[in-house]
């Protein structure tokens, strides 16, 4: 039988309590919202409904919760495919050395080390200085794009670092037979 440590249990603990840290209010206003049209933010629940989460879907005074939520439906779809497009690609040139080769992954992976505040910013500032009006789809979609290339871009690396190269010259050797 596997024994623990002491001292796992402490850390298992410390581990519960951090994520009811994040996740407690969160779930906590969920639990609230199922509540009837008389309900409010306290407890005990009043009555049991769906009247507050069909009220996010309503127009608000602040706008449209509907149109926000499809635009960042659109540019996560957009950003998954270049990303998936353009780490696959990447990944599979860096599997063999080329000029210019280091200097170009260290500068991929610098955004992770740069805190994504700065790195949106930047990106705010070089759009003003280049005067190109900022949107949801271009300035949001560089943003999200310099922080997620590189994290898919490593993982993508490490993928096909491990596959045997013999494959990859078999495969070739099978398509210039049916060329």
């Amino acid at each position: 039988m596997n024994k623990r440590f002491p001292a796992f249990y402490i850390l298992a603990a410390f581990f519960g309590l951090f994520v009811l840290f994040l996740y407690g209010p969160m779930l906590a206003i969920f639990t609230l919202s199922l509540q009837g049209p008389d309900g409010a933010l306290t407890f005990p629940l009043r009555s049991f409904g769906f009247y507050w989460l069909g009220q996010v879907f309503q127009e608000q005074r602040v706008g449209s919760f509907t149109e926000s939520f499809q635009r960042s439906f659109l540019l996560g779809i957009l950003v998954v495919a270049i990303v998936l497009l353009v780490s696959v690609m990447a990944s599979m040139a860096f599997r063999s050395r080329f000029k210019g080769s280091v200097a170009l992954f260290y500068l991929t992976i610098s955004s992770l080390v740069v805190p994504g505040v700065l790195i949106s910013l930047g990106i705010g500032i070089v759009f003003q200085i280049l005067q190109i009006p900022t949107n949801w789809f271009s300035s949001g979609l560089g943003a999200h794009l310099t922080w997620t290339v590189p994290f898919a871009f490593l993982i993508m690396l490490g993928v096909f670092n491990r596959f045997n190269p013999f494959y990859e010259e078999a495969a070739s050797d099978l398509c210039e037979k049916d060329v």
